[in-house]
């Protein structure tokens, strides 16, 4: 949340609601009968606006914070789920090493539009995502397993994709392209 509080657009925001609550202020302040209106009004309007921009964030800054340009991407490995009665189950699976693979599906998460709203709708979740990065941090290279669940609607069941770009475009090709493992 706090990285998309720093985003240029919200402090515009944050400017042109200080400036209108200053004018509403000094509405008031001369005993227009507009003032009490229009304070009740600007706190309102521009409360919910401000609130509104810093549940919105972006699949870099929400999901993919784990992996920079400089981090090494050593494979992917992608496990479809299927929802059966209430829970999850991995269906079948694949492992993906070609880096040019990889990056491609990046690219097609990265960019997202997302609204920080808690999926409520359990079986909307398609693929998980394991990637295995490794960073150069004080001299050590650290490697971890970073873990992204991906459906049509929503990324780690926080984020709903508000944006209209095609985010499973190379996963839903590899479907076609590669044999899948069972579990």
């Amino acid at each position: 949340m706090v990285d998309s509080v720093l985003t240029l657009k919200f402090l515009i925001s944050l400017i042109v609601f200080g400036v209108l609550l200053v004018g509403a202020v000094k509405l008031l302040l001369r005993k227009s009968r507009l003032g009490p209106i229009s304070v009740v009004l600007v706190v309102l309007l521009g409360g919910y606006y401000l609130y509104d921009q810093i549940i919105s964030t972006t699949s870099d800054a929400a999901v993919l914070n784990d992996v920079h340009e400089d981090s090494e991407i050593r494979s992917l490995e992608i496990r479809k789920l299927e929802f059966e009665g209430s829970t999850y189950s991995f269906k079948e699976r694949v492992l993906i090493e070609e880096e040019e693979t990889i990056q491609e599906i990046l690219q097609d998460l990265s960019g997202l539009d997302l609204k920080r709203d808690i999926n409520k709708e359990r079986g909307g979740s398609d693929y998980v995502l394991n990637i295995l990065v490794s960073n150069q941090k004080d001299n050590v290279m650290e490697t971890g397993n970073v873990q992204i669940i991906v459906g049509k609607e929503y990324i780690d069941d926080y984020y709903k994709i508000v944006s209209e770009k095609d985010h499973l475009k190379t996963i839903k090709e590899l479907e076609r392209e590669v044999e899948w493992k069972e579990k």
